[in-house]
Parts: C-alpha cells; sequence; structure tokens
C-alpha cells in the first residue's frame, strides 16, 4: 500500500468511530392511538433525536391517512387547549418527546390496509430537507403498546 492509500484508510477509520448515534438524526418509540370514536382524530407520539446540527420538523405524511397535522397542547389559567404547530424543532443531539399532554401528531383517517398491519409508514420531513421513514405501532384505544424489541 502507498502512504496516500494509508492515510485515507486511517482518516475513514477515525471518521467513522467518531461517529455516535448522537450523530444521526431519527426518531423511535413511534406509536399511534386509535381514536376510540370513529371519526375522530387518532393521536400520533414518538421521540425524535436531533443528528450534529439544529433542525425542525416541519411535517409528516402517510400515504395510508387521510390527513395528519403537528399539534401542541397548553394549559394557561387552568384551561387546556390545542393548536396546530408549523414546525416542531429538534435540537441537535437532544431529545425531543411527542408525548400525551404536549407535542404531539392528529391523524385523521388511518386506513384498514394498516390497521391489518398494525403499523402506519410515516414520513418525516426536516427543515434540512431530510427525510426519515418510520413504522409507528398502531394500537387500538385503552390497548397495552407492545413491548420495544
Amino acid at each position: 500500500m502507498n502512504k496516500i492509500s494509508i492515510m485515507l484508510a486511517a482518516s475513514a477509520s477515525l471518521l467513522l468511530t467518531s461517529c455516535g448515534q448522537g450523530d444521526i438524526l431519527f426518531a423511535d418509540q413511534a406509536v399511534v392511538n386509535l381514536s376510540p370514536v370513529e371519526g375522530n382524530p387518532s393521536a400520533g407520539y414518538m421521540d425524535l433525536h436531533g443528528g450534529r446540527i439544529d433542525v425542525e420538523l416541519v411535517g409528516v405524511t402517510s400515504d395510508d391517512v387521510l390527513r395528519m397535522e403537528m399539534h401542541e397542547t397548553t394549559e394557561e389559567n387552568g384551561v387546556t387547549s390545542m393548536a396546530p404547530l408549523k414546525s416542531i424543532p429538534v435540537p441537535a443531539g437532544k431529545t425531543v418527546k411527542l408525548e400525551p399532554g404536549g407535542k404531539h401528531l392528529m391523524i385523521w383517517g388511518v386506513g384498514q390496509y394498516s390497521r391489518q398491519r398494525g403499523s402506519l409508514k410515516m414520513i418525516l420531513i426536516y427543515s434540512n430537507n431530510d427525510r426519515i421513514e418510520i413504522d409507528a405501532v398502531i394500537k387500538n384505544a385503552g390497548e397495552a403498546a407492545p413491548a420495544a424489541e
């Protein structure tokens, strides 16, 4: 091997070992709680893990729903309200939880195909143009989420 090949191999090795999970933008723990009332929206939750740079989640889509929106539940003076969000900041290296009582997805019309499969394919769209496909576990109202593998 010549000196250039050795240097390139060493550089590649160093770069790969310096990449940790905190360097990668990803989402996990995704679940869709189906509404117990037909026609009412279901709710989606997940953990968003920031990568190397600050980004914003600017949209979520799925081919097997009628409509999906990002929302946030807030409480002010004892009054709880919910409002749509245009984006959700995901700081570098941090985790943002979409959870009951906070930021979450409102999902109308989850398709029969996804219901039968037990999961909903979603595409998360970020401000840096990253698109991440995830599968959210679908559970019926009152049903415990399956244990993570």
